[in-house]
C-alpha cells in the first residue's frame, strides 16, 4: 500500500497536517510520500513545487482576496496527475489543501484518479468563504449577503453564493471520503448541503504519549526561570486580528485584568509575542515565541497549573489534549468543540463563550483548589491515554487506506 499525503506545508503543523502520519507509515513498513508546496524537511520523500512556486502560492492568496474568486484561481491541483508520486499512489490523503492549493474545480478531476481521502480540519469546505462561520447559519442555505466579509479567508466582494455553489457542484462529482477529528465536525458535515452525501470517518487526533506526559511541575518551571510556588497560567496568543478574536483573545486579556492574585502568576505565552504589555509588571511574562521542538512545547504545558483556551471556534482543540496529555487541565469556552475534546466537566473546565468575568472566576477558583486540579489532571491524562494514542490514530488510518485501495480508483 502507497499512500500520498498533500498539505501546504510538511513541518509546520506537522502533529495535524499529515507529515506525522507520513513519517509512522514508513516506520511500519508502508509506502507513503508526501507533494508540498512549501517544504521544510530534508525528507526526500517529501516533494515540493519549485522556489517560484513557493511565491506563486503568496501571491495567488491575496490574487483569490482581491478578486474573491476564493478556490478558483489555483493551477496546482491541474499538475499533480502528472507527478509520479500522485501516479504511484494507491490512496491519496489531502490535509490542509484549501483555498489555493487544490482548487475547487480540479478536486473532482484529482478525486476520480485515486481514491480520495480529505480530513477536514475546519468548516471551510461547507461555507462560501469563511473558515468557521461562528452563529450565522448561511452555509445551510447557501451562502450570500454575508453578514462579514472580513472574515478569514477574507474577500472583498460577495461572491459567497457562486463559490458555495461551484463547490456543491464540484463536490457532486468527487467521490471524497471525509475524515473529521471530532463528533462535533461529524454533525457539521451532516448538516452541510455540500458534504452530507459523502462519507465520513471520525478519526480523533492522537498524541505520541511518551512525548506528550506529566513531567517534574517544578523541574519544568526551574528550567523557564519560574518559582515552583507561583501560580502558572499558558495559553496560546496567535498571530493576526482575524486569529486573535478567533482564540477569543479579548475575553482573555479582560479576564487575566479581572483576575484576583493571591500569589505571584507567571504567564506561559506561546506564539505571539507583546500582545501582553499592558498586564507586564501584574504578571510576570514568559513569551517563547513559536515553538517547533515539540518537547519543549510539553514541557511549557507541564509547567502550567492550567491552560486556558478561551477560543469562540475550533475543529479540535489540539493544543489543550496536550495540555491534558502533560497533565495539565484546561478551561475553555461552552458550546464549542472544546467542551467535548476536554471532556468538561469530567477532564475541564467549560465557561460561557466571550464571558470574561466567568472566566476569570473559574480560574481564580481552580488554582485556589489542588485537589480539583489534581482530579481533572489525572481525569484528562486517562481520557488520552484510552482514545487519543498514536497507535490508534495511526492504525484506523492504516485501516481505512486498506478499505480504499482496495475499492480502486473511483471509490
Amino acid at each position: 500500500m502507497h499512500v500520498l499525503q498533500i498539505t501546504l506545508r510538511d513541518l509546520e503543523g506537522r502533529r495535524f497536517n499529515g507529515y506525522d502520519l507520513h513519517r509512522a507509515l514508513i516506520e511500519r513498513g508502508h509506502g507513503s510520500e508526501m507533494l508540498v508546496v512549501r517544504k521544510g524537511s530534508r525528507d526526500p520523500l517529501v516533494h515540493a513545487h519549485t522556489a517560484a512556486g513557493e511565491v506563486f502560492e503568496r501571491a495567488l492568496y491575496g490574487a483569490e482576496r482581491v478578486t474573491s474568486l476564493q478556490g478558483m484561481l489555483s493551477p496546482f491541483g491541474w499538475t499533480m496527475p502528472m507527478r509520479r508520486c500522485f501516479r504511484g499512489a494507491d490512496v491519496v490523503h489531502w490535509h490542509l489543501v484549501y483555498p489555493h492549493f487544490i482548487g475547487i474545480f480540479s478536486a473532482p478531476v484529482l478525486a476520480r484518479r485515486r481514491p480520495t481521502i480529505w480530513t477536514l480540519h475546519d468548516p471551510w469546505a461547507m461555507t462560501g468563504h469563511c473558515v468557521h462561520p461562528l452563529d450565522c447559519e448561511r452555509w445551510k442555505t447557501g451562502c450570500g449577503r454575508c453578514p462579514d466579509l472580513s472574515r478569514n479567508f477574507a474577500v472583498w466582494f460577495d461572491t459567497t453564493a457562486m463559490v458555495w455553489r461551484a463547490k456543491r457542484a464540484a463536490y457532486t462529482r468527487a467521490p471524497i471520503t471525509l475524515v473529521v477529528a471530532s463528533a462535533w465536525m461529524a454533525r457539521r458535515v451532516a448538516a452541510s448541503p455540500l458534504l452530507r452525501d459523502h462519507a465520513c470517518r471520525v478519526i480523533p487526533f492522537g498524541l505520541d504519549l511518551e512525548r506528550w506526559r506529566p513531567l517534574d511541575r517544578a523541574a519544568c518551571r526551574a528550567r523557564l526561570g519560574i518559582p515552583a510556588d507561583a501560580h502558572v497560567l499558558a495559553f496560546r496568543v496567535p498571530h493576526g486580528a482575524r486569529q486573535l478574536r478567533t482564540k477569543g483573545i479579548a475575553t482573555l486579556l479582560d479576564a487575566l485584568r479581572r483576575l484576583e492574585l493571591t500569589r505571584p502568576t507567571h504567564l506561559i505565552v506561546l506564539e505571539a509575542k507583546g500582545a501582553l504589555e499592558d498586564l507586564r509588571g501584574r504578571y510576570t511574562l514568559h513569551e517563547s515565541g513559536w515553538i517547533d521542538d515539540e518537547a519543549r512545547l510539553a514541557e511549557s504545558l507541564a509547567a502550567a497549573d492550567l491552560f486556558i483556551m478561551p477560543s469562540i471556534a475550533e475543529s479540535f482543540g489540539l493544543m489543550a489534549l496536550e495540555a491534558m496529555a502533560c497533565g495539565t487541565p484546561a478551561v475553555v469556552s461552552a458550546g464549542t468543540v472544546l467542551e467535548e475534546t476536554t471532556r468538561a466537566p469530567e477532564a475541564g473546565t467549560a465557561v460561557p463563550v466571550g464571558d470574561a468575568a466567568a472566566l476569570a472566576a473559574a480560574v481564580r477558583a481552580l488554582l485556589g483548589d489542588d485537589a480539583r486540579r489534581a482530579a481533572l489532571a489525572r481525569r484528562g491524562r486517562e481520557i488520552v491515554e484510552r482514545d487519543h494514542g498514536h497507535e490508534r490514530y495511526i492504525a484506523r488510518h492504516v485501516e481505512l487506506y486498506r478499505e480504499l485501495a482496495e475499492r480502486g480508483a473511483g471509490a
